[in-house]
């Protein structure tokens, strides 16, 4: 299932936010939003969500089923 992004819209509160962190960072961030609805997870699905990323040492994000 491929999931498609966009570049999330910023206001000038939340973009001074990013380029905040950007300088704690020393990194780029980009601002994403999904063109899906995440998941709202229980505390068990969202610690079985963070484990399994840690064994398989990717990110993993949940979507509501269409």
């Amino acid at each position: 299932m491929g999931t498609s992004y966009h570049v999330a819209p910023l206001d000038e509160s939340k973009l001074a936010d990013v380029q905040a962190l950007e300088r704690q960072l020393g990194r780029v961030v980009v601002a994403l939003e999904p063109d899906r609805t995440p998941a709202a997870l229980s505390e068990d699905d969202l610690a079985r969500l963070r484990e399994a990323e840690a064994r398989l040492g990717i990110v993993l994000v949940a979507y509501e089923a269409s």
